[in-house]
């Protein structure tokens, strides 16, 4: 059985029950090999088909919530015209204005409901894409017969501020990496490939825990 283990930044792999017949490839302190392997998981995040496919499909929704904004705007801006064409001592003054509260807290309200509704669909698609990353990770280790799957950081240092940077050398997890045991490309490719043909489900398990 495979277990993947998200810790923190890193992507642990472990077999366990499984008869290992490698033991050939050489031992170390009586024991057999261990394989180890890396990727580069935000690389594959974002350069994905299907976290593309996310994105774009969050920004077609967020156009239709920024149409029904700018209407709704307009309604609450068209009330306020109304209301101020009248006198405070008028009779008419109070339904106007009435009106005009109304529709702002209307528009204020949908304005902040959707933005939080992106927000989640976002958090949910990605988890989504992150779960089903795991998987193809796993596929592929089990393929190489990889023990450990370690996650590979873009490091990129921020010189302009000490501890910044003494907390981003802090949290590297992978010091160096030959080419020959990165998986990246492979993962890549493989759930790039899964996607297209419709092996990998689309539908979100955000909330289901696992």
């Amino acid at each position: 059985m495979w277990v993947v283990v998200p810790a923190g930044c890193v992507l642990v792999g472990v077999f366990v029950g499984r008869t290992d017949t490698r033991a050939a490839e050489g031992t170390r302190g009586g024991g057999p090999k261990l394989l180890i392997g890396v990727v580069d998981l935000f690389a594959v995040l974002n350069e994905s088909r299907m976290y593309k496919d996310l994105k774009e499909e969050l920004k077609k929704a967020a156009d239709e919530k920024k149409s029904e904004a700018t209407r709704r705007e307009e309604k609450a801006k068209q009330a306020q015209e109304t209301m101020e064409a009248f006198k405070r001592t008028a009779p008419e003054f109070r339904d106007k204005f009435k009106a005009f509260v109304d529709a702002a807290v209307d528009y204020n309200a949908y304005v902040r409901l959707s933005q939080a509704d992106q927000v989640l669909m976002l958090n949910r698609g990605t988890w989504r894409v992150y779960q089903a990353i795991l998987e193809t990770i796993r596929a592929v280790a089990v393929e190489r017969g990889v023990d450990l799957v370690l996650y590979l950081d873009d490091f990129e240092p921020n010189i302009e501020d000490t501890q910044r940077l003494l907390g981003q050398i802090r949290q590297r997890k992978v010091l160096h990496a030959s080419a020959e045991v990165n998986l990246t490309q492979a993962v890549l490719e493989r759930f790039d490939a899964d996607y297209q043909k419709g092996r990998i489900s689309t539908r979100s398990s955000a909330g289901q825990g696992t």
